[in-house]
């Protein structure tokens, strides 16, 4: 059966379409409410310094030439009462320049000797902290900072006082009472690495002697005339050769002549400002 509308209802209906479309045409989506503001960004955040020391004071060094010779001497001169030392063990790299950064210091040279399974050979304390012993067939000599003073001790027999700041062995003695302690001007040239006391053991220099070659620098007998004529009153020679490099701290920057081989201990120096 189909179904028809009356003519009414269609009427009806069409009223019913306009209104609703009119409806829609005029039909706007309700305004949304505004979004909240953004937070503004986070200020900045105040980095607290870097913690331990503060840096060490920058040295100058004084750089000698030598007559007739193909390497340079640098010196770092400095008073014990301002100096603080630590020794690092830098795993048999070459890393100075790290070692300068990391414990902030002045200056680093490289330190002691090691044998030939890489163990570090010669005592070495750091504040009362042994980092290897003493070692009797290295003879040589022994360097121990203990109250703002240094002092130089034949290795053999030693036995070393509490309250030792810094101790380290090494060979040969180069310079004993304010004398040449090397017997002959013979024997290998090497660039080398010293400790030389001053002033009643008030004061220190780091004696470095480096060449644009390998095999450049002087004797022992060379070096240690070279300190009795700066007025060393003892010295001591520590490992040299390839192991032989310093990093130092400067004004407006750092400047390496890192080792041309690995080293087993690096020596730390960290000057007051």
């Amino acid at each position: 059966m189909t179904l028809r509308a009356s003519p009414k209802a269609l009427l009806s209906m069409a009223a019913l379409a306009l209104l609703g479309a009119a409806a829609l045409a005029s039909w706007r989506p309700a305004p949304s409410a505004p979004a909240p503001p953004e937070p503004p960004p986070p200020a900045p955040a105040t980095l607290s310094p870097t913690e331990g020391p503060a840096a060490g004071a920058p040295v100058q060094p004084e750089v000698m030439t030598v007559e007739g010779e193909d390497y340079r001497v640098h010196v770092i001169a400095f008073r014990l009462a301002n100096a603080h030392f630590e020794v690092v063990d830098v795993e048999m790299s070459r890393d100075v320049a790290g070692v300068l950064e990391r414990t902030r210091a002045s200056f680093v040279i490289n330190g002691g000797f090691f044998d030939r399974q890489r163990r570090p050979e010669g005592l070495v304390v750091v504040d009362g902290r042994e980092l290897a012993p003493l070692a009797p067939s290295l003879g040589g000599g022994v360097l121990v900072v203990s109250g703002g003073r240094a002092a130089l001790h034949d290795a053999a027999g030693f036995v070393l006082s509490p309250g030792a700041h810094l101790a380290v062995q090494g060979l040969p003695r180069l310079v004993v009472s304010g004398s040449r302690n090397v017997r002959s001007d013979g024997g290998p040239r090497a660039e080398r690495t010293a400790l030389c006391v001053l002033d009643r053991g008030r004061r220190m220099e780091a004696i470095v002697a480096r060449g644009d070659r390998a095999q450049s620098g002087p004797t022992l007998g060379l070096l240690a005339d070279m300190l009795v004529a700066r007025g060393c009153e003892q010295a001591l020679n520590l490992d040299g050769g390839p192991s032989t490099g310093v990093a130092w701290r400067e004004d407006g920057g750092a400047r390496e002549m890192a080792p041309r081989g690995p080293i087993r201990h690096a020596i730390a120096v960290r000057l007051d400002p």
